[in-house]
């Protein structure tokens, strides 16, 4: 079975060679107690993960069941520690895995982090097998080849049909953390990287979400729990107030400033990059969950077009290079 994950910061998205799809957020935490409010409210939204390896065993609560936890953890970081990344790949597989427990498998890195991270991260996850069991169904897994892949690089396979035979195409590859760009240029078809022109920016999503918590502060004196966020985030940008001790507050105004300075923040480290290139552009793509989380302020590029499934669109890419 092929299967290519894109561990993001913020989702993990897969998809296996029959065309199945699973994305959650890339949250873990541990294992909670019961309580015997199961039996009363009905199951923990996904997902229960048991991880066993060798003679360790962990519970945890992944995706949208870690969202309920005071101690879930989110990397925002260069580096992604296996006991954070691996949960969340283990899980994706098991959901996509159809009998059979020796699969090939596709995973990304962001370009500045390719170089220094691949070889470790192809080599750990050779070496990877362990039982995985999600609401008491195990399975076992392993990899019998792996391949790791830059971001935004498999971009350009799913979107072949409108490319041109011979000129220059930019992909803008929009994530949580991190914003990967690449100019290639194309002749008879044959995609050619201008390597100068290629690389990741820190800059994401992310920081719109720190605009909101900085602002929540500032308005309500109190800091923004971790894991209050991603409601306190989701209420702000469907324009709706957010209620704290009795209170309501108005985010949205701050919001919206926020993600047009940092959708104009990406756009000029790109096009600086790009140097005079970008005039020459036929095409630009835009890609990742944040094409669509910044669409209405991302306009400056030439020709510039939100692929299709853009959010899965890493994870097509890499399942069509493997």
């Amino acid at each position: 079975m092929k299967i290519a994950v894109d561990v993001g910061y913020g989702h993990t998205k897969a998809m296996n060679e029959h065309g199945r799809k699973i994305s959650f957020p890339s949250l873990v935490a541990p294992g909670g107690q019961n309580l015997g409010l199961k039996e009363m409210f009905g199951n923990t939204p996904e997902y229960q993960v048991s991880i066993t390896t060798g003679s360790s065993q962990e519970n945890l609560l992944v995706g949208e069941a870690a969202k309920q936890s005071f101690v879930a953890t989110q990397i925002l970081s260069q580096k992604k520690p296996k006991e954070f990344h691996d949960p969340l790949l283990l899980t994706a597989v098991h959901l996509l895995e159809e009998n059979d427990n020796c699969n090939e498998i596709a995973v990304g890195l962001p370009l500045a982090y390719y170089a220094n991270q691949k070889e470790a991260l192809e080599k750990r996850l050779k070496s990877l097998n362990a039982y995985v069991s999600i609401q008491e169904f195990q399975k076992y897994i392993s990899f019998s080849h792996v391949q790791v892949i830059p971001q935004g690089a498999g971009v350009l396979f799913v979107c072949s049909e409108i490319l041109p035979e011979n000129g220059f195409i930019g992909v803008v590859d929009i994530g949580t953390y991190t914003t990967e760009y690449l100019l290639f240029q194309l002749k008879k078809g044959k995609p050619i990287p201008v390597l100068e022109a290629c690389g990741s920016v820190e800059t994401g999503v992310h920081l719109v979400y720190s605009a909101i918590s900085r602002e929540f502060q500032t308005q309500t004196g109190s800091p923004l729990p971790t894991e209050m966020e991603s409601y306190v985030v989701e209420k702000t940008l469907n324009g709706e107030p957010v209620s704290y001790n009795g209170k309501k507050y108005v985010l949205t105004p701050k919001a919206i400033e926020s993600r047009k300075q940092i959708a104009s923040a990406i756009s000029q480290k790109i096009l600086a990059a790009w140097g005079n290139r970008t005039g020459h552009l036929d095409t630009t793509l835009l890609a990742g969950g944040g094409s669509l989380f910044f669409e209405k302020d991302i306009t400056q590029f030439p020709n510039q077009h939100i692929v299709s499934d853009a959010v899965f669109a890493n994870a097509s890419g890499y399942l069509a290079l493997l």
